[in-house]
């Protein structure tokens, strides 16, 4: 899987948590940002079967997991205000790959398109990643076909560096060429900057340093599909 044949981020993909009705707009809502976990992976596959062709298999992401040094994955789960009840509403994540680190999706429920969810998630991933010692840049490939993904990558000062040839095979063409985009000096002042612009434009008050909207450990336990 990789970052950019989802990542339709602030108009994401992904579906199959819950009825269309389950889910609202921010005015009746809040989003929490919280680490992966086992538990989460019933609905993830779930929103998985409507954005790739190819999905990942629960063995696979069990692996992904297992490999917590060097993997940083999280969920985006809206709660319903006044009603104790959260769905996992999108996901993504990154691996770190020879000093460098490598978004391998960024998905969400397409009934949640607009709503900037993959926006906050991708947030959520600089700001981890800026917390990883030696950690300098971090990369995506994304469909050349997909404006809106890559003026969101654009947004957080990714830039294209070359294309890759027919990388996608599961275009509405057939096969498909992907962009290949780099984020450098992630570790510096100027993009610390940048992040704390984002997170004001997208209403949350944490710095670039902080974990969105304070979210802790165990924060989406609730979600749905997970008892």
């Amino acid at each position: 899987m990789n970052a950019a044949s989802a990542a339709r981020s602030s108009a994401p993909s992904a579906s199959g948590v819950a009825e269309s009705s389950d889910f609202r707009h921010a005015a009746d809502s809040e989003l929490l940002i919280c680490p992966m976990a086992r538990m989460h992976l019933r609905d993830i596959r779930r929103i998985d079967r409507l954005v790739y062709p190819r999905p990942w298999s629960m063995s696979l992401y069990l692996d992904e997991l297992r490999r917590g040094d060097d993997r940083v994955y999280r969920v985006a789960c809206q709660r319903r205000l006044r009603v104790r009840q959260t769905g996992v509403v999108g996901y993504g994540g990154f691996m770190i790959v020879a000093g460098e680190g490598h978004i391998t999706s960024v998905a969400v429920h397409p009934e949640c398109q607009g709503q900037r969810v993959g926006a906050r998630l991708m947030l959520e991933l600089h700001r981890e990643a800026r917390r990883i010692d030696g950690l300098e840049a971090l990369t995506l490939e994304v469909r050349s076909s997909n404006a809106a993904a890559q003026r969101l990558y654009r947004w957080f000062g990714y830039a294209p560096v070359g294309t890759r040839k027919n990388y996608y095979r599961d275009g509405p063409r057939g096969r498909e060429d992907a962009l290949v985009m780099w984020c450098h000096d992630i570790d510096g002042d100027g993009h610390g900057e940048r992040l704390d612009a984002i997170a004001t434009a997208l209403g949350v008050t944490e710095g670039a340093s902080g974990t969105a909207l304070g979210v802790t450990e165990g924060a989406c336990d609730t979600a749905l599909g997970v008892a």
